[in-house]
């Protein structure tokens, strides 16, 4: 089957889906209306918008497949079509009250790219930011390492971040941050502080925390 000139997707309706070809895996009938699972051929899948994939790999969304209603496809007859492009792509604005978008902005990406892995040059990137952003002193919590298997809880106040000439940056640790604790200085991975203020710069660490413990 192959899907009418006009269709769009239905959860992005600046992506058209005309000339997107395939094979029927499922039929489902309910209160009146069919709907199918088309398998998308090798041609589909080559031929999508590289915004149509970064969109469902954000979202989780199925690429290689998608259910559509009865009315919205054609017989296949062989004869190879064009696919419908997007012409004027709509991405959503990234919003402050969504946590991975606050990521993608510190990350200088748009509301249509997946959160990227940490690695050393993503690591980098959110350092400047925060860098450019963080606002110090202001307090927190540590865990200390204390010998092989022992931790020592102990309060923080958070002074500074360690430039990247000053220490190592990797997917292990992440950025190392630097305050003054009761009887001495410290210096610690930022993601295994605990903030709890409602500053724009508690809040800024715990997003880092959320992105380098999810996406390593």
């Amino acid at each position: 089957m192959r899907v009418k000139y006009g269709v769009r997707d239905p959860d992005f309706p600046d992506i058209p889906l005309g000339g997107w070809a395939g094979t029927i895996k499922e039929v489902h009938q309910a209160q009146g209306e069919t709907t199918l699972l088309v398998a998308w051929d090798r041609a589909t899948l080559r031929g999508m918008h590289p915004i149509y994939k970064k969109r469902c790999e954000r979202d989780g969304l199925e690429l290689e497949s998608m259910w559509l209603g009865d009315e919205d496809l054609e017989p296949d007859e062989g004869t190879p079509v064009a696919i419908e492009q997007p012409t004027s792509i709509v991405t959503k604005p990234l919003s402050e009250k969504d946590q991975d978008d606050r990521v993608r902005m510190a990350l200088g990406l748009t509301h249509d790219d997946p959160l990227p892995e940490v690695n050393h040059q993503n690591l980098l990137t959110y350092h400047r930011y925060l860098t450019r952003n963080l606002v110090f002193p202001f307090k927190a919590r540590y865990e200390k390492p204390v010998g092989w298997a022992k931790r020592i809880e102990m309060p923080l106040t958070v002074t500074g971040l360690l430039r990247p000439d000053e220490c190592e940056i990797d997917e292990q640790y992440g950025i190392i941050g630097s305050g003054r604790a009761p009887e001495e200085r410290v210096d610690f991975p930022l993601a295994e502080i605990e903030v709890k203020g409602s500053s724009p710069s508690c809040r800024m660490v715990r997003d880092y925390a959320y992105w380098f413990r999810n996406w390593r």
